[in-house]
């Protein structure tokens, strides 16, 4: 495992950190000794995770958060600046769909929902946290999109896809308005990813059959994309600015 002593004591704020992508990254950003906020509208799964990284002896807090939500975005930034003194990482990675189907078949209600979900949170979130990057030695905006904001990859909802390619070009902006003060915006976009919600919800043979269209003939662990945005939240990266950093295996080269 890399290791980056500079991320020890910064405060790195996860939103959809009580499961999957998010809940791999707050334990990793732990063992480097960052100080983990965990947010997400399931509070009982967050501090779950809190308490499991409290226990091996690092420090880390839950807050209930709808991203959706203005109120509810501003209150939990808030509370992590008040208890942490500050606030140097932010990572969207609250998201998701609700069913598949196609555009003409989409209920109007549903593309709100995930539009709501993926692209006005990660904007809210981003939107509240600049004030506080800004008092940063090293601020820093990682959001996670997808491959279905990459291209399209097998069966997607059209909102969650159209939403997660707007989560790309969002970062850009970010990246370009932010860059002056010191901060860098960067986006990751995951392949289907073996969390436990994609293992319950796909057959053995479902899994196996998206892994044979990717060169490495696997689907990633969550803590594979963990591991990237380690690296760019750390001193290493400090010049990557506006990148889409594409985690698939080699299934798109762009």
């Amino acid at each position: 495992m890399a290791t980056y002593p500079e991320l020890k004591n910064r405060v790195v704020l996860i939103t959809g950190g009580a499961q999957g992508i998010g809940l791999s990254t707050a334990e990793e950003f732990a063992k480097q000794g960052a100080l983990v906020a965990v947010l997400d509208i399931d509070l009982v799964g967050a501090q779950k995770v809190a308490d499991s990284i409290n226990q091996t002896g690092q420090r880390a807090i839950a807050i209930k958060t709808d991203v959706t939500s203005e109120a509810s975005v501003i209150s939990s930034l808030k509370s992590v600046n008040d208890i942490f003194n500050g606030i140097d990482i932010i990572i969207n990675s609250a998201g998701g769909y609700g069913k598949l189907t196609s555009v003409e078949e989409m209920p109007v209600d549903e593309w709100d929902r995930t539009v709501a979900l993926n692209m006005r949170g990660t904007f809210l979130v981003c939107k509240h946290a600049i004030g506080y990057l800004k008092k940063s030695k090293a601020g820093r905006i990682i959001n996670v999109s997808s491959i279905s904001g990459r291209t399209l990859f097998g069966s997607t909802s059209p909102a969650y896809a159209s939403s997660k390619a707007a989560t790309i070009q969002l970062t850009r902006f970010l990246a370009v308005e932010l860059g002056p003060f010191g901060i860098t915006a960067n986006s990751i976009a995951p392949i289907t990813t073996l969390t436990p919600r994609v293992k319950a919800l796909r057959t053995a043979a479902n899994i196996e059959q998206i892994a044979s269209q990717i060169p490495l003939r696997r689907l990633p662990e969550p803590i594979e994309h963990s591991n990237a945005m380690l690296f760019l939240a750390s001193d290493n990266a400090s010049y990557l600015n506006g990148i889409a950093m594409d985690i698939n295996g080699g299934r798109v080269l762009m």
